[in-house]
């Protein structure tokens, strides 16, 4: 790993722990482990790393749901979308932190986060094919993406859940349900 992925692993583990605000560029600095040199040859301050790592994470994850999807099967899409979204959560639990207490908290400004939405310009474009192949409902797709995205959380959260045992029927089911939520009635 070099050293500025060092510098951004370093940073997600400190604000998943412990807040953005929290964690300053001195703690990133002396837990990375990187010269303070290096660290501002890559970044200016915390603010832009922070950046960089929102950016980051937001492309990941529009690229993992839409990774496999197969052609003019719109259920079948759904389904590997879904388990795409929660696979990766599941095996990426920093990340899943971050998704949910970090990229939308108050402290991100909503120009980044509307930088970051051209990295779900995938997403939305399947929601619109539903749309318009009279599939889906004609919902708002920004709104059918943030539930598509609190369905799968949801499902995250029981699986992180000690004293519940997900089985695959039950991802099953809710991949289901989650499903006819979007269709037209």
């Amino acid at each position: 790993m070099n050293k500025k992925s060092i510098v951004l692993q370093t940073t997600l583990e400190l604000i998943t722990k412990q807040g953005i605000q929290a964690t300053s560029l001195s703690q990133i600095i002396k837990d990375s482990g990187v010269a303070n040199g290096t660290v501002y040859h890559h970044f200016k301050n915390k603010e832009e790393i922070i950046t960089e790592l929102y950016l980051m994470l937001t492309q990941d994850f529009g690229t993992v749901v839409m990774r496999n999807i197969p052609e003019d099967d719109l259920k079948k899409q759904f389904t590997i979308m879904w388990h795409n979204l929660f696979d990766y959560f599941v095996n990426n639990p920093l990340a899943f932190v971050f998704s949910e207490q970090i990229a939308r908290s108050p402290e991100i400004p909503q120009s980044l986060k509307d930088k970051a939405r051209q990295y779900y310009n995938e997403i939305e474009a399947y929601f619109r094919k539903g749309i318009k192949d009279k599939v889906f409902k004609s919902y708002n797709t920004t709104v059918m993406e943030e539930l598509f995205f609190g369905n799968v959380v949801s499902l995250v959260k029981i699986h992180e859940n000690e004293n519940v045992k997900l089985l695959d029927k039950h991802i099953n089911q809710a991949i289901d349900i989650s499903w006819k939520g979007f269709l037209r009635d």
